[in-house]
């Protein structure tokens, strides 16, 4: 199940607006809010302030708030980053497109490392 992160679909059902007629207004498909009901997709800022316009609501009654504990993560994940930087670990890789076109991507050795620190770190300030 999709993490719970907008609350549309609660808020479009104390309406009388249908589905159908706020995708057609938003220009998206039926399926697209359906999608956004049930958070296995989440819709642009602007179209939330869209839907929260056409509903006549804030903004905020459309997203949940998520507490959180401070922990120090953002700074120990700045630390690593730099700790990364410094044995030499490329942020940046080159790689051929489909039309062996070369460009520059995000080095997924680095993202790879950078998720797996937080989810350690997480795990050890559970504890």
């Amino acid at each position: 199940m999709a993490k719970k992160i907008n609350n549309i679909k609660e808020e479009l059902n104390k309406s009388s607006l249908q589905v159908a007629a706020l995708a057609l207004y938003l220009d998206v498909e039926d399926t697209t809010i359906s999608k956004w009901n049930s958070n296995k997709y989440q819709p642009s800022l602007n179209k939330i302030d869209d839907i929260g316009d056409i509903l006549e609501i804030d903004n905020t009654n459309l997203i949940l708030s998520i507490k959180r504990e401070s922990t120090g993560l953002a700074d120990a994940l700045q630390k690593e980053y730099k700790r990364l930087l410094q044995t030499g670990m490329p942020k940046k890789v080159k790689v051929k497109d489909a039309k062996s076109e070369e460009k520059e991507i995000n080095n997924p050795e680095f993202v790879s490392t950078l998720r797996d620190f937080v989810e350690k770190y997480k795990k050890e300030k559970a504890k």
